[in-house]
């Protein structure tokens, strides 16, 4: 028998929900501030306190320290060292050009609701048996073919797919073969759902896997302010990659990664599995070199 509980779910948070992280985000930036006080005040101190003794303990302080090799840091990083292109119009961030792991600023925030109210009406409108997000083999996540909804493929997912391919084509510089990508199966595309919230059932992110595929890539559907938590690690990289709303993020399927784990609110993601075009690039990473204090080195593009 079909589990109708999930059908009660929604792609979007509720204000409640907003308001709540709203509340906490301003209170971190908050804290923020100030520890940034503190630390200037600290540092002010620090300088004046250091002019007062021996001129050569500043002149030693000027040199450049040695590198610590395997530092990690443990907050969310801006995209400064990135290299951003300019790739048909769009604007793309190359988190690792060997690797070909990028992000894409593709889709407009109206275009990312349109998608969720759209998935958000067909659950509504679900006849009461049936079966609308699935957990498959794991019951961290939710999906949701978009071919079952009506005019998503025609209206969205179509086109994205088509100009997803035509900047693949240029940054792997196969231009002919990733015309050839194909979703792998007819539920791809497919939207993925991660929810924590009072009174539903939660599911979080997923365990580190690899796709398997030729070329992989996933669409923030979701504003920043409906969930906390989450993002895209990967083990290559020893990275995690958060998106914005309407970025989509593209990285060969050979290469090891996990959703991880939201801890409140509502994450969607339209995904979508591809083959055609072989990016001859396999996972260089080992499972014994993972550790978790990777996870904490977030990039956020833009």
């Amino acid at each position: 028998m079909a589990d109708t509980s999930k059908n009660n779910c929604s792609t979007i948070a509720s204000q409640e929900c907003i308001d709540k992280i709203r509340a906490k985000l301003n209170a971190k930036q908050a804290q923020h501030v100030i520890q940034t006080r503190s630390m200037t005040v600290k540092s002010r101190s620090t300088k004046k306190s250091s002019k007062q003794k021996v001129a050569p303990i500043a002149a030693h302080q000027a040199k450049s320290p040695p590198s610590i090799k395997g530092k990690v840091p443990t907050s969310t990083t801006d995209s400064t060292n990135v290299e951003v292109l300019t790739v048909l119009g769009k604007t793309v961030h190359m988190v690792d050009p060997d690797r070909k792991v990028f992000v894409i600023y593709l889709l407009s925030p109206e275009t990312c609701d349109e998608i969720r109210m759209m998935a958000d009406n067909h659950t509504l409108n679900a006849k009461k048996d049936a079966e609308v997000w699935r957990t498959l083999y794991t019951y961290t996540k939710m999906d949701l073919p978009v071919v079952e909804v009506k005019d998503m493929v025609s209206n969205y997912t179509d086109n994205i797919l088509h100009d997803v391919k035509k900047i693949v084509g240029v940054i792997f510089g196969m231009r002919r073969e990733a015309m050839r990508l194909r979703p792998r199966s007819w539920k791809e595309p497919h939207l993925l759902l991660y929810q924590v919230l009072d009174g539903k059932p939660h599911h979080t992110g997923i365990e580190m896997h690899y796709d398997g595929c030729d070329v992989t890539w996933q669409a923030m559907l979701t504003r920043q302010d409906e969930y906390e938590g989450g993002g895209t690690y990967f083990r290559s990289l020893r990275k995690t990659i958060r998106l914005k709303q309407g970025q989509v993020l593209v990285h060969p399927g050979e290469l090891y990664h996990k959703g991880i784990d939201i801890t409140y609110g509502v994450r969607c993601l339209l995904i979508c599995f591809t083959d055609g075009m072989n990016p001859k690039i396999l996972d260089d990473s080992r499972q014994e070199d993972d550790d978790p204090k990777y996870e904490t080195n977030v990039l956020v593009c833009g």
